[in-house]
């Protein structure tokens, strides 16, 4: 079994597109990285890792995507497949919105929900995430010095089920990156350093890697 690991991504906000443009292959740069976030979180070679959850959280218009592992059809390795989903899911934004009011369903296994503004949404944030959080970030960029700081590859942290990684698509230093500053605050946060990894998509294929590994090992100590 696979187990599960929970991602989260911090987004300033995402390209408006259509299925012409995916069709013609003119596909948003952003729109391209966050259909490339999605294989990595979900395709193997002849299946999905059905037990992995991918959250997409817009600050700008503090939308969350969800993209349920255990419920997901219809999601293929291809970009077309991959973008062509996410579009289904940015069209509900269009819908009346009622705030902070539940997930609403756009295909199998992928949803989304509106939250009046970014403290509402890590208060949500705080009821899902049951155990730890990892930050990643690719500086030491304002480290608050009681927030816990170390290298996932040399340090022997074990990634349990339901652990969060939260991973911005920004840089720190960018005005959205105040939101940051509240994940940092929260208990049983830890900052993690990835610097070596360029690219969001390549941490999370490094982090599916190492949860991987965990679970080999875990099996021949049995």
């Amino acid at each position: 079994m696979i187990n599960l690991v929970n991602f989260l991504l911090l987004i300033e906000n995402i390209s408006d597109y259509s299925k012409k443009e995916i069709d013609i292959g003119r596909t948003p740069l952003d729109v391209y990285r966050l259909s490339c976030c999605i294989r990595e979180t979900f395709c193997l070679s002849y299946s999905l890792r059905k037990d992995n959850n991918l959250f997409l959280y817009i600050q700008k218009e503090h939308h969350l995507i969800k993209f349920k592992g255990k419920k997901l059809k219809y999601l293929g390795p291809d970009e077309r497949s991959e973008t062509l989903l996410l579009e289904k899911v940015l069209d509900k934004r269009k819908e009346s919105i009622i705030y902070d009011d539940g997930w609403r369903k756009s295909t199998p296994g992928i949803f989304i929900r509106s939250f009046s503004d970014t403290i509402s949404f890590i208060n949500y944030y705080r009821l899902i995430a049951n155990h730890l959080s990892f930050l990643i970030i690719d500086t030491m960029y304002d480290v608050n010095k009681k927030v816990e700081f170390f290298k996932l590859n040399q340090d022997p942290v074990e990634i349990l089920d339901d652990d969060f990684f939260i991973i911005p698509t920004y840089t720190l230093r960018s005005e959205s990156s105040s939101s940051i500053e509240l994940f940092k605050e929260m208990k049983n946060t830890k900052l993690i350093s990835l610097s070596k990894i360029k690219g969001v998509e390549n941490k999370i294929l490094y982090i599916n890697f190492i949860k991987d590994q965990q679970r080999t090992h875990k099996n021949l100590v049995k």
